[in-house]
């Protein structure tokens, strides 16, 4: 069980999945979340790939952007996302999987252009692993490393009963190329990209869709909104001019694509508690 101090509401702890899943997943990450005076504790996910998020004790509530809050499957799956997914609880234990896009394409069956901004019970998703079900070994496992060696083996049993044929693994090594020019900030425009990559526009697209989620242009614009979101969240006494990624023009740029992805503006996100 993760422990709280006496003042605070939330902790974490991140713990490294097996040698065998990095390239796939992130991370697994636990939160406690116990609110000391009863009213709901709340926070907005940066814009991330996809996860599943098992609340083995309590509930939680969340939404897309700035929607009203809905109780939330305790079993819950999001696909990449380009905006902010608020959340909240007043007590809850939740252990979380983070999926990279080269982990979409080795455990699901479907496109992530399909859940795309989009929120749903883990077992609605197309996959080789058994997300739906995972919810009781994780209230059996009942803390975090035992979990995450719960988590360890639903995934490697299920690679081991889906071995890659030639087709996919080439088609790994390029998700793995496609993700390293994505990420990477002297690539700014889609020309650039495609030039990387040696595919056309049409072919970057439609690729684009199925393995992250998202149109090309739309994906360079998050990462690098995702690095200035990074840059602010690791020093928090910095200000957004400073932390600004060197794509953004000036600081109405980056104010522009806050606004769209939050709903709100920089300032009204950093006078929030987190």
């Amino acid at each position: 069980m993760l422990a709280l101090g006496p003042d605070e509401v939330s902790n974490s702890l991140f713990l490294a999945p097996h040698p065998r899943l990095a390239p796939y997943i992130t991370t697994y990450y636990y939160t406690a979340i116990e609110s000391r005076d009863g009213e709901l504790v709340q926070d907005w996910l940066n814009p991330e790939w996809a996860g599943i998020r098992y609340v083995w004790i309590g509930d939680t509530c969340g939404t897309i952007r700035s929607g009203p809050f809905e109780p939330s499957p305790r079993a819950q799956f999001a696909g990449p996302t380009t905006v902010t997914l608020p959340f909240g609880a007043t007590r809850a234990w939740i252990a979380s999987i983070g999926i990279l896009p080269l982990g979409w394409h080795r455990f699901m069956r479907e496109p992530a252009g399909n859940w795309a901004n989009k929120i749903g019970g883990a077992g609605d998703v197309a996959s080789i692993v058994p997300f739906g079900s995972m919810l009781e070994g994780v209230q059996a496992a009942g803390e975090p490393r035992a979990i995450s060696d719960f988590f360890d083996a639903q995934f490697l049993a299920a690679m081991d009963a889906h071995p890659l044929t030639k087709a996919q693994a080439a088609e790994e090594a390029r998700i793995i190329a496609a993700h390293a020019a994505l990420i990477d900030p002297d690539v700014s425009t889609v020309a650039e990209l495609t030039e990387r990559l040696g595919m056309s526009v049409k072919q970057l697209h439609r690729f684009s869709l199925k393995v992250f989620g998202f149109a090309p242009k739309l994906l360079i614009r998050r990462q690098r909104f995702i690095r200035t979101m990074a840059a602010v969240i690791h020093n928090p006494a910095s200000n957004w001019a400073d932390a600004l990624d060197l794509q953004y023009y000036d600081q109405p740029h980056f104010n522009r694509d806050f606004r769209e992805f939050f709903d709100m503006s920089p300032d009204q996100y950093r006078r929030e508690p987190h």
